[in-house]
């Protein structure tokens, strides 16, 4: 921590903390070169151990937030400085003074008026039109309370754009944002720009509700009708349709957001007599007004609910995720470092997220997504040598215990022909096909969804293609340790992708 008074980089003076946590801390500065200017003043320091990963990181640090500066948006906090002083990097950015969205919420109990609600998301959509509507786009990722920041004149400003998680060591640019606002794809690394849109329904179903997603279950939104009979059926069908697990049944875009906001007529609440707009058919209703009735809440509505195809147990928490998962979204367990045979749950679509309290990780705010499979050579080399003398050491108690697959005491005992195995090894009694289903989950977190394979006896043939040779070598033992075969027939391709010039 800064102490108060420190000039950093010669130019800037501390005045005191305003927040942060994990890898940044944000501090309210002075800019003395002109005429003590407030500013936020972004701190963040790495702990790379090698030289060449922290030449990496700050040249990516430095590249965004060129980035960054060049974005020109009223809703948007101006860039005005970065530099680095050894491992500590700093970012200056415009001062806003006011209150974050979340402390708002909890001034006011833990819920805000829907008028209040969807004018904050209104400007907040105006920010990712802007941000979505660049070459290329630009999505944010983050979309949460604490990261929108209501100035004291009451324009909403989106601040943080993660630029930290460069100096997160063995992250990638992939991140999966904050549990409980983050959409089901971002966990698999499939970002997108309707992936913002969830977030902003996310939030706004916090904001109306008072129920904080991060504190349930992910994915597992109550219709907000229930929970909040005042935002109205108009408001509610529109929040809930953010936040629909699959990402085509969702609002197609921010603009298309913004428009299905601004078509829901705010009325004045006569009966009240408070002048405060409120929204649905139900309050238009009370006012007279000639407009849809109110229609009750359909007993039959479930909760947001995860579809796709299997799904898979993380090792980490047991908590059951769709099976092209990178990410736990119980517990943020990195998935696709873990070779481990799945349990596979089954074909047919998950039910709901489960309503119960679950153990899961509550640490830092974002979870970064692993380094490209080339980074990790040596650790996956390792991996696979220990493999393959586990198959070598197998193979050799079975070779000395049947005389080169030729019969040991037990087949005697038995009474078989101890000539009967010298052809070849014994088929194995039963292959599941779980075993192989796990196999293949197994070879899509890992990223070989171009690898095929069959079984042909006590054979897997495999045909398809990989990057490099580690990768055909690490695919076979992947085979030969899940499925229990004691043959492959490897016909893969090896396409030399990260070969060099």
């Amino acid at each position: 921590m800064i102490a108060p008074n420190t000039v950093i980089g010669s130019r800037y003076r501390v005045v005191k903390l305003l927040g942060g946590g994990g890898m940044k801390q944000v501090y309210l500065a002075e800019d003395l070169r002109l005429a003590t200017r407030p500013c936020a003043l972004a701190e963040m320091v790495d702990s790379f151990s090698s030289a060449e990963m922290q030449r990496q990181a700050v040249a990516s640090f430095q590249r965004e937030a060129d980035l960054l500066a060049r974005l020109n948006h009223e809703h948007i906090p101006r860039i005005f400085d970065r530099f680095s002083e050894r491992n500590h990097h700093y970012l200056v950015m415009e001062y806003v003074s006011g209150v974050t969205l979340e402390e708002a919420l909890k001034s006011a109990g833990g819920r805000l008026d829907p008028s209040a609600v969807v004018e904050i998301a209104l400007q907040v959509l105006e920010t990712l039109e802007y941000l979505h509507g660049l070459d290329p786009p630009v999505i944010y990722r983050d979309l949460k309370p604490s990261n929108v920041m209501i100035a004291s004149d009451g324009r909403v400003k989106l601040i943080d754009f993660g630029i930290a998680r460069h100096f997160r060591p063995l992250s990638g640019a992939t991140m999966v944002g904050t549990q409980g606002y983050a959409p089901p794809e971002q966990y698999r690394g499939k970002v997108e720009l309707r992936s913002d849109l969830y977030a902003l329904g996310a939030t706004m179903h916090h904001a109306l509700s008072g129920r904080d997603p991060a504190s349930e279950p992910p994915f597992s939104f109550p219709p907000l009708l229930r929970l909040c009979p005042e935002a109205g059926p108009l408001l509610a069908g529109v929040v809930d349709a953010a936040l629909s697990y699959d990402v085509a049944a969702r609002i197609p875009s921010a603009s298309a957001f913004r428009r299905r906001l601004l078509e829901i007529t705010p009325l004045q609440n006569g009966a009240a007599g408070n002048g405060r707009p409120v929204f649905g058919s139900a309050a238009a209703a009370e006012a007279g007004a000639a407009t849809e009735p109110a229609q009750p809440p359909d007993p039959a509505l479930a909760p947001t609910r995860v579809i796709g195809g299997s799904g898979v147990r993380c090792p980490g928490c047991g908590s059951v995720v769709p099976a092209d998962s990178r990410f736990c979204s119980y517990c943020a367990a990195d998935l696709s470092r873990l070779l481990n045979p799945w349990e596979v749950v089954g074909n047919e679509p998950q039910a709901t997220a489960p309503t119960g309290a679950l153990e899961r990780a509550r640490g830092a705010e974002e979870a970064a997504a692993p380094l490209a499979r080339r980074h990790a050579r040596p650790a996956i080399l390792l991996w696979v040598g220990l493999c393959l003398l586990g198959v070598l050491l197998y193979k050799g108690c079975a070779i000395a215990m049947h005389g080169f697959w030729g019969a040991g005491p037990e087949d005697v005992a038995a009474g078989r022909d101890p000539g009967a195995y010298r052809g070849g090894p014994p088929a194995p009694d039963s292959l599941s096909a779980p075993r192989l289903a796990a196999l293949r989950v197994a070879l899509n977190l890992q990223g070989y969804q171009s690898v095929y394979f069959k079984l042909q006896g006590s054979t897997i043939v495999l045909w398809g293609s990989v990057p490099t040779e580690t990768d055909r070598i690490m695919v076979q033992t992947m085979v030969f340790t899940m499925a229990g075969v004691y043959s492959i027939d490897d016909r893969l391709k090896v396409e030399n992708r990260y070969a060099g010039p």
